[in-house]
């Protein structure tokens, strides 16, 4: 009878789900036991009045999910993805569920979505990050078709937990719902100090750092696009002699999030000696807690390095033909005019320029096209501008040409010689310039 009771909290737990599944309101109790006061009362002072009193706390995170049905979905992003909406596609039958890359994922019929909402005062308790996205009727009769449904590279893995294969398809899906979310704009016209030229050297001293202290890929890419998310988003000016300090600090932010040993903070100083960018250990630490607050503290946004390498599992390509598309993708990273492209696209692009370039006759097969979720026509144009970005670094001259670190590293033996891989045909002229497909 304790109503404090592990099991009577579960039992009251069950009473109030099943009262909002039948549309009922949980009932309230007329007079609920009074909690144990945290502090002493003073005389003649209300509780507010107690120093030593608590804060109100917020709202348990269980009221919030006893009031939430199937028919709402939770996703923890910013408002800005709140919008997005998944096309129809033409389809014969209509069906409740909607298939992702052969997976089926829960979804209730519109009847349902309109019987069950959520408490309008509930939501003011919650997260400000968490946003809840009610289903249209549009969206209930979606079907993606699934362009090869006799392969399932995740079925053949399901022992290797370090891929996940329950939820690898659902994980890469969201990551290319979330690209939305960590969009950089044309933030170059708003610092008249710098360049695309100087980008380019400051990436190419980025992956020289990556090499120095042998770090994983992805900490270059996360560092990479912590840069330009700072860029884009600061509304301060940035002089050209910040660059390599705020380098520096994305480095070291990205390293704590994805290496084992991340390097000091003394490595980084040692690396700008002699430079005209050279800062101090008090530098470094405010310009991270600066980047910090300018990205809002999210570091997860999807990279272009982790879809490119689950295309390359899931298509079973060697190793060599992997790293030369690994090149091509490091490439971009110097090129200002691919900052605004979709990650998901030209990882796939790159992907698929790799293996042009290694067979001329190879296609676009229908595994590719579940694993990236792009069909042929759609990953060609990115291929043809990276393909162009490669001609203009190795005959156009410029600053693509003026940095030597990943053309040097992939021209080495244990890269395969990737950078020595001889070109294909270019669609557009030496003269054009480098454009990212819309």
């Amino acid at each position: 009878n304790n109503p404090y009771s592990l099991q009577a909290r579960v039992m009251k737990l069950r009473q109030q789900n099943a009262n909002v599944l039948l549309g009922q309101r949980p009932a309230e109790a007329a007079n609920p036991p009074a909690k144990r006061a945290a502090s002493k009362q003073v005389p003649g002072k209300t509780p507010g009045d107690n120093l030593g009193e608590p804060k109100a706390k917020r709202a348990p995170l269980s009221e919030l999910t006893s009031k939430l049905t199937s028919g709402l979905v939770i996703d923890s992003v910013r408002k800005g993805l709140a919008g997005i909406r998944r096309q129809p596609t033409t389809s014969t039958t209509k069906t409740d569920d909607v298939v992702v890359e052969g997976r089926k994922t829960r979804s209730q019929s519109s009847k349902e979505n309109a019987s069950h909402k959520l408490d309008q005062g509930s939501s003011s308790s919650a997260d400000d990050s968490i946003i809840i996205l009610e289903k249209t009727d549009e969206e209930e009769d979606v079907v993606i078709v699934d362009p090869c449904p006799a392969y399932d590279y995740d079925a053949e893995n399901k022992d290797n937990e370090f891929e996940v294969p329950e939820f690898a398809t659902d994980v890469f899906a969201y990551h290319r719902a979330r690209e939305v979310a960590y969009n950089v704009g044309d933030y170059m016209a708003r610092h008249p100090r710098l360049s695309k030229d100087c980008r380019a050297m400051l990436v190419d001293w980025m992956i020289e750092v990556q090499e120095t202290f042998e770090l994983n890929h992805e900490t270059l890419y996360l560092a990479v696009k912590l840069v330009d998310m700072f860029l884009d988003k600061t509304k301060k000016k940035v002089e050209r002699n910040h660059l390599m300090l705020i380098a520096s600090a994305a480095i070291f932010i990205a390293s704590k999030y994805e290496e084992r040993s991340p390097p000091l903070i003394d490595d980084f100083i040692y690396m700008s000696e002699d430079s005209p960018g050279t800062f101090t250990r008090k530098a470094l630490e405010e310009t991270e807690r600066k980047l910090f607050e300018t990205v809002a503290f999210d570091l997860g946004a999807p990279l272009s390095y982790s879809h490119l390498r689950r295309y390359a599992k899931a298509s079973k390509v060697n190793m060599q033909t992997l790293t030369l598309a690994r090149y091509i993708l490091e490439t971009s990273l110097m090129c200002y005019e691919f900052v605004q492209a979709s990650e998901s696209a030209i990882a796939a692009g790159a992907f698929w320029l790799a293996l042009k370039m290694m067979n001329a006759a190879a296609e676009w097969t229908p595994a590719m096209h579940k694993y990236s979720g792009l069909a042929v026509e759609e990953v060609a144009p990115w291929a043809a501008a990276l393909n162009h970005m490669l001609h203009v670094r190795n005959e156009g001259g410029g600053r693509l040409a003026d940095q030597h670190t990943a053309f040097d590293k992939y021209s080495h033996e244990v890269f395969y010689h990737s950078a020595q891989v001889p070109l294909i045909k270019d669609k557009f002229k030496l003269k054009d310039a480098i454009q990212c497909p819309k």
